[in-house]
């Protein structure tokens, strides 16, 4: 089976989701991606700041512990997050069906965007599958070397760092190299409107 990584004809993409709480009742509040264009191309990185439902607010739970973590307070989420709508047409304009989404947390991220979708009524256009998927076929090596650069760049917890993080470390162990990084389009940039 010909490597996920060397599908010339799919672009992959890191996705992570900072949430309010590691509870049940939490909810979305940043999501952030980075997209692996290939050997050539910077990984593009970018994240949306997600403006909390009115019910997620009366009936989620906002966690102090995990603030402390993200360092976000709910005023400034609250403040400079984009709608759900807003955050939702962005990724599937971003990712689309084609692109192969991972992350480190799936059953987690796809319960928050489980969450962030329903409450703009849309559907999600991407899977997201588990980040094992793209070093499956990795030498013992490779995994041992991906360990140690993930171990020595402990994870920043804010989306976009963290999808980077994988994303740059992963490539590096498969392509032998430091990618280099860009800013992923707007949505206006996909026929949308942007703040």
């Amino acid at each position: 089976m010909k490597n996920i990584l060397n599908l010339s004809d799919r672009y992959i993409a890191i996705l992570d989701v900072e949430a309010s709480a590691l509870e049940a009742g939490s909810y979305p509040i940043e999501v952030g991606v980075a997209l692996v264009r290939g050997p050539s191309e910077p990984i593009g990185v970018g994240a949306k700041l997600i403006r909390p439902t009115k019910k997620w607010l009366d009936t989620g739970v906002w966690s102090k512990s995990s603030e402390a973590v993200h360092g976000m307070p709910l005023d400034l989420v609250k403040r400079e997050g984009e709608s759900a709508d807003e955050v939702c047409d962005w990724l599937n304009g971003l990712l689309g069906t084609d692109t192969i989404v991972a992350t480190d947390a799936p059953r987690y991220d796809q319960d928050w965007l489980d969450t962030l979708f329903a409450a703009a009524d849309h559907e999600q256009n991407f899977k997201v599958l588990d980040f094992q998927v793209l070093t499956r076929d990795f030498s013992a090596d490779q995994h041992r070397h991906l360990a140690y650069l993930l171990r020595k760049d402990a994870p920043p917890h804010r989306a976009a760092e963290d999808a980077l993080r994988l994303a740059s470390k992963l490539m590096e162990t498969h392509w032998g190299h430091p990618p280099r990084e860009s800013h992923l389009p707007a949505f206006s940039d996909f026929g949308g409107e942007s703040k």
